[in-house]
């Protein structure tokens, strides 16, 4: 068992580390937003790509372990190389810049809680129609529910496929379902 002194000892080091590579950081994240705006601006997604290995190996590293918006946006990156790869639209579309990709994001999250916590007939509603108007694919609702552990029932998925009926093909939505459900 840890003694006070030595939890007092790793807090400091903790603390001493991020002083040191508080700079670098800062400098790495900096590039992944540049990289992200500039990407979105020109519609070159394939610069995108590249900053997945840039987080998860290189560099980047240091803005995943200290600044938490990074987690998310790796996530965003994740989506957009899936849905590349497979053909879907890409989650992306009609992002100009890092901030109204971040939007995008996070009111696709905030109405997906919408409707799994089902707050009241409008809430749920609302949240309908939000993602009506602005749908993503299946794999980027798959990967958003899952990542950001929203713990969903079967009725949430399914509730999610009939919002999507109109956009996820009957292809999307067996594999949707088989992702949300593995025999």
């Amino acid at each position: 068992m840890r003694t006070r002194s030595d939890l007092q000892q790793e807090a400091e080091d903790y603390f001493q580390q991020i002083k040191v590579d508080f700079d670098a950081t800062q400098d790495a994240y900096r590039h992944i937003l540049a990289t992200i705006d500039t990407a979105l601006a020109k519609e070159d997604f394939s610069s995108l790509y590249g900053l997945i290995s840039y987080i998860e190996k290189g560099d980047g590293h240091l803005a995943f372990r200290y600044i938490g918006k990074t987690h998310r946006l790796l996530r965003m990156l994740n989506i957009i190389a899936l849905e590349d790869k497979y053909q879907k639209p890409l989650f992306c579309s009609g992002c100009d810049n890092t901030e109204s990709l971040w939007e995008k994001y996070m009111l696709t999250l905030f109405a997906f809680r919408r409707l799994l916590f089902r707050l009241s007939e409008e809430s749920v509603s609302e949240a309908a129609a939000y993602l009506q108007g602005h749908p993503v694919s299946h794999l980027a609702a798959y990967m958003m529910v899952q990542d950001e552990l929203l713990i969903p029932d079967r009725a949430f998925y399914e509730t999610l496929a009939l919002i999507f009926a109109q956009v996820w093909s009957q292809a999307d939505i067996q594999q949707f379902f088989a992702l949300a459900f593995p025999s």
